[in-house]
Formats: structure tokens, C-alpha cells, sequence
């Protein structure tokens, strides 16, 4: 009898912690630096990367990677689940360096990986359409 009273308080936080398991998204962009801008990007992407630590704290992954030349630069973004990227897409749509971004980057290529909902495929179209779920793959433990 008691294994059967530790399995049913035991039963209801597995499942409920499975069913709020998070997924995460992945945001993958190519940029091009516009022209005259390589000087300002490194302090310029300073500026983001702190911006977004600060006001962010569900964001798990944000990095960028140039190019030797400054000429291409690449952005990684990740996030624990669809509501945390909507939460930064609805943050950029009115963050005061929303258009200086645009103005220093040229977006060649975004895609958004993982199991994206219809809520945050709406709040992208504006910038992408690129959405791609999974269909196989592993992840080593260290």
C-alpha cells in the first residue's frame, strides 16, 4: 500500500513537469554589415548583447560571430519555448536600437528551428517565413 501512496504523489509532478517541458527555439541569422558601418558593430553588438542580458532573462543563447573581413556577421539566438521568443520579438519591436539594427544589419538568411507556434510564426512574418522542426538528430551528455 505505501508504494502505491508514494507512486500516486510521485505520478502527478512527472507528468506535470513533462507536460511543461520546454522546447526550445533557435533563432539562425546571416547578416550583412552595411555599408560604412564595420567601424561602429563591435561596440554596437556590445550595446545588444548587454541590452538583452539585462532586459531578457529567459533568453538562454545569444551570440554573434564576424567575419576577419567585418563584412558578414552571424547571430545565434536561443530560447527555453515559444513564449520566451515572442518575448523578445515583441521586446525588438519597440526596443529604442530596433532601428539602428536595421540600418547596421542586412538579414541574408533567418531561420527559426524548433517546434514553432502560430502565435510566434505571426509575430515573424515580418522578418521571416523560415520555420524547420526537427526530424532527427542526439544531443551527447558530457
Amino acid at each position: 500500500m505505501k508504494k502505491f501512496l508514494f507512486l500516486g504523489m510521485l505520478l502527478p509532478s512527472f507528468v506535470l513537469g513533462m507536460h511543461h517541458k520546454s522546447e526550445p527555439i533557435i533563432f539562425y541569422l546571416d547578416l550583412d554589415v552595411a555599408e560604412g558601418k564595420s567601424d561602429e558593430v563591435s561596440d554596437f553588438v556590445d550595446y545588444l548583447v548587454s541590452a538583452v542580458k539585462e532586459t531578457e532573462p529567459k533568453t538562454m543563447y545569444y551570440k554573434y560571430w564576424i567575419s576577419n573581413d567585418k563584412k558578414k556577421v552571424s547571430l545565434m539566438e536561443v530560447y527555453h519555448s515559444n513564449e520566451d521568443a515572442l518575448f523578445h520579438m515583441n521586446a525588438f519591436a519597440v526596443a529604442p536600437h530596433r532601428d539602428q539594427f536595421l540600418e547596421t544589419f542586412l538579414v541574408t538568411n533567418f531561420q527559426v528551428l524548433g517546434n514553432t507556434n502560430q502565435e510566434l510564426k505571426d509575430a515573424m512574418q515580418a522578418y521571416t517565413e523560415d520555420h524547420r522542426t526537427l526530424i532527427n538528430g542526439f544531443q551527447r551528455k558530457k
